[in-house]
Order: C-alpha cells, then sequence, then structure tokens
C-alpha cells in the first residue's frame, strides 16, 4: 500500500448527496479513514442539506477525538477539513424542464468546490499543494456527476494539472443486480478513473466495475480495497 503519509498534501474531495447517499458517504469515509496531518478533506454539500452538514461535522468532531492535535508536534492530528456548498444539481419533484438549468448553476458553483484552496491551508509551508484535489470521491447523487463532469472538462482544457482530480465512483450499497441513474451516467461517460460496486453479482456483470466489497459495513474485511484505491490514485498526482 503506497504511504501517503509522507507526501506534502493529500487532499479529498467527497460529494455528499442527501439522506441515504450521506449516510453511506460517512459511514464509508469512517470504515476507511487513516487520519494523517498532511491531509485536507473538502465535504461539497448542497445547499439547504443540513442534514449532511451535521453528518459531516459529526464526522469530523470523532476525527479529532481520535487523532487529537498537538501544538508542540507538527506530525500529529488528522489535517484539516472543510465545507463547500454548491447548487443542487435537481431538486426533488422538480420538472425535467427545469433541470438543465439547475445543473448549470450547480456547474458553476462546483468550479470553486474543485479551485478554491482551503482557507486553513493557505498560509501553510506547502499551502500551494493543496490548490486541487488529489481524489474526488462520490456514491451516487446526481450533483455528483455534476461535480466530477466539470473536474473532466477541466482536466480537458488543460485548466488544472492533468494528475489532479482523480475520480472515484462507488455505486450505492442499496444498488446489488442494477446500476442507479447516476452509475449509469459514469459508466457511459468513462469519466471516473475508478468505477467501483459494493456486490460481487454487480461487478460481475458491470464491464470495468473493481469490485470493493461492502464499504459501509462495521468490521469489513474488504475496506482496504477502497483504501488502496484512494492512495494508488493520490500517488499517481506525484508521479
Amino acid at each position: 500500500v503506497p504511504d501517503t503519509s509522507r507526501l506534502p498534501a493529500v487532499y479529498f474531495l467527497y460529494v455528499l448527496g442527501s439522506g441515504g447517499h450521506s449516510a453511506e458517504m460517512i459511514e464509508m469515509i469512517k470504515r476507511n479513514f487513516r487520519g494523517q496531518p498532511n491531509q485536507h478533506r473538502r465535504y461539497v454539500i448542497t445547499s439547504g442539506d443540513t442534514s449532511s452538514q451535521h453528518m459531516a461535522e459529526k464526522l469530523e468532531a470523532l476525527v479529532s477525538a481520535a487523532y487529537p492535535s498537538v501544538p508542540s508536534s507538527p506530525g500529529t492530528g488528522a489535517g484539516t477539513s472543510d465545507a463547500f456548498r454548491i447548487r443542487r444539481a435537481r431538486d426533488i419533484h422538480q420538472p425535467l424542464l427545469t433541470a438543465p438549468l439547475t445543473c448549470l448553476v450547480s456547474a458553476s458553483h462546483a468550479v470553486g468546490a474543485l479551485t478554491r484552496p482551503p482557507a486553513a491551508r493557505s498560509a501553510t509551508r506547502h499551502g500551494h499543494q493543496f490548490r486541487y484535489p488529489h481524489v474526488i470521491v462520490t456514491n451516487g447523487p446526481a450533483t455528483g456527476f455534476i461535480v466530477c463532469a466539470v473536474a473532466h472538462l477541466l482536466k480537458i482544457f488543460y485548466l488544472v494539472p492533468q494528475n489532479r482530480l482523480r475520480m472515484v465512483y462507488v455505486e450505492t450499497w442499496a444498488r446489488s443486480r442494477s446500476l442507479s441513474l447516476t452509475g449509469k451516467l459514469f459508466l457511459w461517460s468513462g469519466i471516473a478513473d475508478m468505477f467501483c460496486v459494493q456486490h460481487e453479482g454487480l461487478a460481475r456483470g458491470t464491464r470495468g466495475a473493481e469490485f470493493v466489497g461492502v464499504s459501509v459495513c462495521r468490521g469489513c474485511r474488504r475496506r482496504v480495497v477502497l483504501v488502496r484505491l484512494l492512495d494508488r490514485l493520490t500517488m499517481m498526482g506525484w508521479g
């Protein structure tokens, strides 16, 4: 497993959806978490989603308790975090006719989420290394596809380094036989660097899918697979 603790910066961006998607993402982060002082975590949360905000705050409180930072010891703690608000791609029961407009607004907000450096890192020694996320992780909300589509466009036009904004899509645990609409969009577009599913049967029937096991359960034996994927993509940012 690559040792990312030796890198100047490790920057993850997590897209939180709402309700079940957010709860699953938070649980996935908890089960695969490894605290490092050189790490920054950005949570992309849609406007008006107070539930996901509370989940992220609760998670970070657990992280702070598990990895206390000692001012006299620079190599302690689990790094920094922040939350970035963007417009939801499509509201519940929103007419499809108006969805393209809200998707465009969401996309414009996503540019800021992907390119605005964390304030907590701006004055640090390696602050410039936190300019863009190394890895984007999403698990099914439509907003996640919008964020990743924007990231893909930024790389197509060489507006960000090609070794940043690596994308990991993890299909929701609820999908054991067929892909969600978001999953189909990721598979069809091919923009994800890693396309992961949590059920072996779904992996067998989905070309290009990586089986990572059920990453949201307590004590999962295969959770290390997802850790390795994230580490591998992060290290690629320094290759």
